[in-house]
C-alpha cells in the first residue's frame, strides 16, 4: 500500500457523511483496514453521543443568574445622551438646508427629463432594498448562530 493514512478530520468527515467524499480516499479506505477500523470506531462513537440524553439541572439555572446580575439604573447614560444628540444633529443637517433652501432645489430638477428621475430612484430603491435583506439575512444567521450554540 503506497497512500498514506487519512488524517483524524478526513476520518471523522468520512463517519459523519459519506457523500461528496473524493474518490482517492474512498479507494484508500477500501483498501485499508487500519483505516476502516477508525471509521467504525467513529460512528460507534457518533451514535453513542446521539443516543445520550441532553443533561438538565436540577436547579432553576435563570433565577441563580438573574439575583447575581446588577440591578439596572434608571438614569440615563451618557451613552444614550450621545446618540440622541447625533441622531438629532444629523437630522438638523439635512433638515435645515432643505428648508431653506426649497425653492432652489426644486428648480435643479426642473430641466431633467423624467427618464432619468425614475431611473435615479428606482436604482436607489432597488440598492436600498438589497442593503435591507442583506442586513436581514445577516441578523437571521447570527440568530441562529445564538439559538444553536
Amino acid at each position: 500500500m503506497n497512500s498514506p493514512h487519512l488524517q483524524e478530520e478526513e476520518i471523522q468527515q468520512y463517519a459523519l457523511m459519506n457523500n461528496n467524499f473524493p474518490p482517492a480516499l474512498e479507494s484508500h479506505l477500501e483498501s485499508c483496514a487500519e483505516c476502516l477500523a477508525e471509521v467504525e470506531n467513529y460512528r460507534l462513537l457518533f451514535s453513542g453521543l446521539g443516543q445520550q440524553t441532553p443533561p438538565v439541572f436540577d436547579f432553576d439555572l435563570a433565577a441563580a443568574v438573574m439575583t447575581q446580575l446588577p440591578q439596572g439604573h434608571s438614569k440615563r447614560s451618557a451613552d444614550n445622551f450621545i446618540a440622541g444628540f447625533l441622531v438629532i444633529f444629523s437630522i438638523g443637517c439635512i433638515a435645515l438646508p432643505l428648508y431653506f433652501f426649497r425653492k432652489g432645489i426644486a428648480s435643479l430638477f426642473i430641466d431633467i427629463p423624467p427618464f432619468f428621475i425614475y431611473a435615479i430612484v428606482i436604482s436607489t430603491s432597488l440598492i436600498l432594498v438589497t442593503k435591507m435583506l442583506s442586513l436581514y439575512k445577516k441578523y437571521q444567521h447570527q440568530m441562529r448562530f445564538l439559538n444553536f450554540n
